[in-house]
């Protein structure tokens, strides 16, 4: 199974990181031995993670070339919860989210690079401090080290769906 993280967001935006810092954890667990690709279990896996920074739409290419089977999207989203909260989004539910420092809407970006990933999941955290020159609180990065452990060890169901 090929799965492709994308972390989006700015780090020079405060809490608007956590998906960079997600993808960055990610990458390091991989990248440490514990494999790229993880062969012993029913499959083989590998994961391939990418900082987007805002502008994931500049790597419909390298997604189009790796053709993963699921590709998740990790970003900050004003979701009206508590800071470092995560949901999954719907995405009948990706218009009506705040996504501001993005080029392109990531409904749009979901819609395209949806015909050539089985499947696109898109993990929203709560941030809680969006301004500019400020690290992450530690708070959204405790929720961000949640989400990077459910993805490695493959329990993204226990992240609940964003409700209206």
């Amino acid at each position: 199974m090929k799965e492709m993280v994308l972390g989006i967001g700015n780090t020079l935006n405060g809490d608007d990181g956590v998906g960079v810092y997600v993808m960055e954890s990610i990458d390091k667990y991989f990248r440490k031995g514990k494999g790229a690709k993880q062969a012993g279990a029913e499959t083989e896996r590998e994961v391939i993670a990418i900082n987007c920074g805002t502008s994931p739409e500049n790597y419909t290419s390298v997604i189009r070339r790796h053709n993963p089977d699921m590709l998740i999207l990790v970003d900050a989203a004003d979701m009206g919860l508590s800071p470092g909260s995560s949901r999954t989004i719907p995405p009948e539910k990706i218009g009506i989210m705040l996504f501001s420092t993005h080029d392109v809407p990531l409904s749009l970006f979901i819609s395209y690079v949806s015909e050539f990933c089985r499947d696109v999941v898109l993990i929203g955290i709560q941030p809680g401090k969006l301004e500019v020159g400020t690290a992450l609180s530690n708070t959204v990065q405790q929720g961000g080290n949640r989400v990077a452990d459910l993805i490695i060890k493959k329990r993204l169901d226990e992240i609940k769906p964003l409700e209206t």
